[in-house]
């Protein structure tokens, strides 16, 4: 085969390395921002769990004040009791007492409700307090171990492109630069190898004196409908 053409494949397993790893170094800042995006949900949920435990307390507070102030009703009306004169004064007086008592019965029903709600939300609380806890130690391991792999990728890559530079310079340079172009243009494949008569690289049919050509390996046969480089399958790049 000749040699420019053995070049170019290897060209094009460098090329695929570093596209999926330039793929892979993308990705995974996406994997920290997933874990972000869950553990700011985590701590959305201690923030609402405190607001309706402040908005509880608050309700709880006005209901005492207004058994306070019935009370101080009742002891009011208890007090005119013992001055009134007449039997209606009388049952005016024991209706509001009577009243005031059934309101303050009713406001101590809302307050048991409020405390066995402030009972369940301490829980709620004490639950998302253990689980971010958790999940921010979590978040941290997860995100150094994702940026330990980042910096890995990226010395990968820079090594893999100086790879590619010395490669290149066993090659014509203008040669290089259509390889260079095809990788650019194509989605990163300018190598193609034939698969049952048709071009891999877009699937378009080639003729027969073509793959023939092809399989000879001495000269340099690009697709005619995408302009890919054609290799025949055993010498294909990985991937191409």
């Amino acid at each position: 085969m000749l040699k420019e053409i053995e070049i170019l494949c290897q060209l094009q397993v460098l090329d695929n390395k570093i596209r999926a790893a330039k793929k892979e170094k993308e990705r995974l800042p996406k994997e920290i921002e997933k874990l972000e995006n869950k553990f700011n949900l985590e701590q959305e949920s201690e923030k609402n769990i405190k607001q309706r435990l402040e908005q509880n307390l608050q309700r709880q507070k006005k209901l005492e004040l207004d058994i306070a102030a019935n009370n101080q009703e009742i002891n009011k009306y208890e007090n005119q009791l013992l001055m009134v004169k007449t039997n209606k004064e009388y049952k005016a007086l024991n209706s509001e007492i009577t009243h005031r008592k059934e309101g303050n019965n009713k406001i101590e029903e809302q307050l048991i409700g409020l405390l066995e709600a402030e009972s369940a939300l301490e829980e709620e609380k004490k639950h998302i307090l253990e689980l971010l806890a958790k999940d921010k130690k979590a978040l941290e391991k997860e995100k150094k171990k994702i940026n330990i792999k980042i910096d890995e990728l990226i010395k990968e890559i820079a090594q893999q492109e100086r790879e590619k530079i010395e490669l290149s310079k066993e090659i014509p340079d203008v040669l290089f630069r259509r390889y260079q172009r095809l990788i650019e243009h194509k989605d990163g494949k300018a190598i193609a190898t034939i698969e049952n008569g048709v071009c891999s690289g877009c699937h378009f049919r080639v003729r027969p004196q073509i793959i023939v050509e092809v399989a000879k390996g001495d000269s340099i046969i690009t697709c005619e409908n995408c302009s890919r480089i054609l290799v025949a399958p055993r010498k294909s790049a990985k991937g191409g």
